[in-house]
């Protein structure tokens, strides 16, 4: 439905460079990104804002790069909502159909129902300052939906509202998109608001987009150093700091396997297992046969800087050793050093070996069955599977 094929444009200083992305017809796409991203930026050139610099884009099979605006078939929903402070709710919704070939009776129906359906009904003949953030914000949904776009391209369009009210409107807007089969692109930098609402997502930073991909896959499986700084994954440690955390059980970094052959021959390691020698530590952690070892812990074989992610969530906290550990679990000795609680969810900060942070995410029951307090000795245990490596300059493929 969208496709962005090298899209430059220069304004100012800042500059969109070969922005290269495809969003499926009927699919709900949210594009993240820090402040000054390029993300508002993006949405009003496919608006037909700006005259680009180059690339070509793509709308429903017809190039419309040079379309004007209202031949774009584009519903938008701009950041500050842009109603009209003269007009009425009504009015406003109207306002997009104005050139509409439409009976007068057929655009009064089509502006009545999509009152009903986004619940604003009764503030028909209200204007905007006597409306709250979240009736705002379905006017303008309703203005943008009026003209029954092929696209909807939305911007930051819940972010000034309170978590209840956000969570309603993200709501609604995964149900219209279902209902309507209309193509969303939906601008945000909120984590928890593109788990709701994505089928998928993109990144972007400094006008270049760095990873596309499920919103699983951007969270738990960044691209690049930039990508896992910006989705706040907790544990973010370059590969030194965490070999002197779990060198001696072993984690095993699947990602580094190539890398490994080579790597000087006495640097690899046989499989065995290795008991801790606190005596606390009754466990047993099996190293595993395919674990890499770098003969210089900051750099992989071609040069790059590597880091290991991990999320908070995925770390388990426990007060007692258990007696065994499947082979695709570490065990790892810390101390528990302040306690957090975040309304939903309580963080936890503990010290491992070195003197090393880790941050583990913990929620209200669990922690409250736990028995934590500060200082106590604990064991962090770590799937695997959870462990992610990057090198900090990866490109987008």
């Amino acid at each position: 439905m969208i496709r962005i094929e090298g899209l430059c444009l220069s304004v100012g200083a800042f500059a969109l460079r070969q922005v290269c992305l495809e969003v499926a017809s009927g699919e709900y796409f949210v594009l993240l990104g820090p402040t000054g991203a390029g993300k508002t930026l993006l949405l009003e050139c496919l608006c037909g804002l700006y005259r680009l610099d180059g690339g070509r884009l793509i709308i429903a099979g017809r190039d419309v790069t040079h379309a004007e605006p209202r031949h774009r078939q584009i519903g938008y929903l701009p950041q500050d909502y842009a109603l009209f402070p003269h007009r009425t709710v009504r009015q406003n919704i109207a306002f997009g159909l104005r050139r509409s070939s439409a009976s007068r009776r057929q655009l009064q129906q089509r502006v009545q129902q999509l009152m009903e359906e986004l619940g604003i009904d009764h503030l028909a003949d209200r204007r905007p300052a006597r409306l709250s953030g979240g009736e705002k914000q379905r006017v303008a949904l309703a203005r943008a939906l009026a003209v029954r776009p092929q696209v909807l391209l939305l911007d930051e369009p819940v972010s000034a509202l309170d978590e209840s009210t956000r969570d309603d409107i993200c709501r609604l807007l995964r149900r219209l998109n279902r209902q309507l089969n209309t193509t969303v692109l939906h601008v945000c930098h909120n984590f928890a608001e593109m788990m709701s609402v994505a089928d998928r997502a993109a990144v972007i930073a400094d006008g270049r987009i760095i990873q596309v991909g499920t919103p699983h896959e951007i969270l738990q499986r960044p691209a690049n150093l930039a990508v896992a700084q910006f989705v706040q994954p907790g544990n973010l440690l370059p590969l030194a700091k965490w070999l002197v955390v779990s060198g001696r059980s072993g984690v095993q970094l699947p990602q580094l396997v190539t890398s490994a052959k080579k790597a000087q021959p006495e640097a690899a390691h046989a499989q065995r297992a290795e008991s801790y020698p606190s005596p606390e530590a009754s466990c047993v952690a099996q190293k595993s046969p395919r674990t890499a070892a770098v003969q210089h812990a900051h750099e992989t074989s071609n040069g790059q800087d590597t880091w290991v992610m991990l999320r908070s969530e995925n770390v388990r906290v426990l007060t007692n050793a258990p007696e065994s550990l499947p082979p695709d679990m570490t065990l790892l000795p810390a101390t528990l050093s302040e306690i957090t609680h975040l309304g939903a969810t309580v963080r936890l900060r503990t010290v491992a070996e070195g003197g090393v942070e880790l941050l583990a995410l913990l929620g209200k029951r669990e922690y409250i069955g736990g028995n934590y307090f500060p200082g106590q000795r604990v064991f962090l245990a770590i799937a695997h599977t959870d462990i992610h490596v990057i090198t900090q300059d990866a490109q987008l493929s």
